[in-house]
């Protein structure tokens, strides 16, 4: 969903190209074994009145309004102190946990060699603009969503989020209230509420959590709670079929240390507890076409205890203008897994006796700053004694190849394939699955390919120092395999045009998408075209 945004809403991250002498710098004082002597913070405004082109009423009245981020919420991130020897991959890796933060649009850390030999960490970070009262609108897949909200990222300067927002779409009207602190009472904890009212029912979820925010961080420990009271829908041909009650309950209770690291390879290994209770009101029918059958809607009760084994390797690269626009983009190169394994037991309150388990892994690639390759792998599941049940693999590929700095070819390829899948994880085929020709929901299946390939040009031409402007043409293909029997669909596919608007200041989102898709083989019951609208980037 795209967000306008009063005077300063429409606003995204503008990233600084890489430091390379203070990167040169930094590596030369870790081989002379040198200490830093002191930290120096360094907040700079939203805009730089530095700049001309910033330095407008625009500019001016932004930073008057703004709330500066306070100096101890960026030394609370920070991965080194005072008195530390200097080590080049704590330096970076914080870089990149205070871009990750959503009041942050750019930092750096250089370093300021004193006469007497100690050196200053000098971080300085550029804030975003957080606060945000938005009207939204987005149309995809001929399916439309409106929504008023207030949002504000980084409260009183604090780095809290807070979030009130109503929203209308085909399914539903809702109103809801986040809130979010990713720095509890000045620690390491994290922590996030989420309430919403629903026309059919109500969604709740709250996470406490010490993560593993660093590549050597000894130990995580979390909990993590969601319930779901609400209508389940199932469509076909871009119309609901099916309805029933759905109720969902779930509970997670994780923790895990730090195992065994060599050079910039670590070994994570850990227990978690999972609770899931599942159940169905009458189902409602339609009038599906084609056959399809009505789903068994079984109730479940899940529960028992698992191992978790995870690797990670500190191999990031930085990118500009791949995904968003300028803004730096962090990818690990190195291969990431995640192992888990465990069971449902009858005597600890399950329906089931029932191994269950999750396998993640991801790859990234670049010969240079101007292509890049990224692979991810994930399958998941469960297997009673009847075999396998809500089993999904899915494996995704994605490119990007600069022709110039200004013009990039992007594509991605993405296939999933499912084993009695639950029916709220039912795989559709259309717009919000990257069909942007298509109406969303186009076919129910159990398994799926799509692909999509765009050509990106990014203009020089920037307003207010706010948006940039760029332009896209995109190819979109994809077939699903149906649950009425009929075996596979054919295969569908659409071109299109579309605007590309960087949002330069604020980190609440990327870029804005605004396009015009045509189907090559459209169904009888769809329109001729397809006008998307939205911020959600999927590549």
């Amino acid at each position: 969903m795209v967000r306008f945004g009063a005077c300063f809403g429409c606003i995204l991250t503008m990233a600084s190209q890489p430091v390379q002498g203070a990167a040169r710098a930094w590596h030369g004082l870790e081989a002379r074994q040198a200490r830093l002597g002191r930290i120096e913070v360094v907040i700079g405004d939203v805009f730089d009145l530095t700049k001309p082109e910033e330095n407008i009423w625009i500019g001016r009245t932004a930073n008057h309004l703004h709330a500066s981020t306070r100096e101890a919420v960026i030394r609370q991130a920070l991965l080194f102190a005072e008195g530390e020897r200097v080590r080049e991959r704590k330096i970076y890796e914080t870089e990149r946990l205070l871009r990750a933060l959503p009041f942050v649009k750019d930092a750096h850390i250089e370093p300021l060699v004193q006469p007497d030999g100690t050196v200053v960490a000098q971080v300085r970070v550029r804030d975003a603009w957080t606060t945000q009262l938005s009207l939204g609108y987005s149309e995809v897949g001929g399916q439309r969503t409106t929504a008023f909200g207030m949002d504000e990222k980084n409260f009183l300067g604090a780095g809290k989020s807070v979030t009130f927002d109503l929203s209308r779409d085909h399914e539903r009207s809702t109103w809801g209230l986040a809130y979010g602190d990713p720095q509890l009472f000045g620690s390491r904890w994290t922590f996030a509420a989420h309430t919403q009212y629903l026309t059919d029912g109500y969604l709740r979820s709250f996470k406490l959590e010490r993560p593993f925010f660093a590549l050597d961080t000894p130990w995580t420990a979390g909990v993590a709670f969601a319930q779901t009271h609400a209508s389940l829908r199932l469509y076909d041909r871009g119309e609901q079929i099916f309805q029933a009650p759905f109720i969902q309950d779930q509970v997670r209770w994780s923790g895990a240390r730090l195992l065994h690291q060599a050079g910039d390879r670590v070994w994570r290994g850990g227990l978690l507890l999972k609770r899931q209770d599942t159940s169905y009101g009458p189902i409602t029918s339609g009038t599906p076409a084609n056959g399809l059958s009505v789903p068994r809607l079984k109730d479940r009760r899940l529960r028992g205890p698992a191992l978790t084994l995870a690797t990670q390797e500190d191999a990031f690269e930085t990118f500009v203008d791949l995904q968003g626009m300028d803004t730096p983009e962090d990818y690990n190169l190195a291969w990431t897994g995640l192992v888990e394994v465990g069971t449902y037991l009858r005597p600890w309150g399950s329906s089931m006796t029932a191994p269950f388990f999750r396998l993640e892994g991801a790859k990234g690639w670049s010969s240079s700053s101007e292509n890049l390759t990224l692979l991810t792998v994930a399958w998941e599941g469960r297997r009673p004694a009847t075999g396998l049940e809500d089993s999904h693999l899915a494996v995704s590929l994605v490119q990007y190849r600069k022709l110039t700095p200004n013009q990039i070819l992007a594509g991605t390829v993405t296939v999933e394939k499912a084993c009695h899948p639950d029916p709220e994880t039912w795989y559709y085929l259309g717009g919000e699955q990257g069909l942007r020709g298509f109406p969303n929901q186009l076919h129910p299946g159990d398994a799926r390919w799509a692909g999509s390939f765009d050509y990106r040009l990014l203009t020089e031409q920037r307003w207010w120092g706010l948006v940039r402007l760029g332009y896209s043409a995109f190819l979109d293909v994809g077939s699903v395999r149906r649950l009425d029997g009929q075996g596979w669909s054919r295969t569908y596919s659409d071109v299109g045009v579309g605007l590309r608007l960087g949002n330069l200041k604020s980190t609440l989102g990327r870029v804005i998408l605004l396009s015009v898709a045509v189907p090559l083989n459209r169904e009888p019951y769809q329109a001729r075209w397809q006008f998307t609208v939205g911020n959600a980037m999927r590549f």
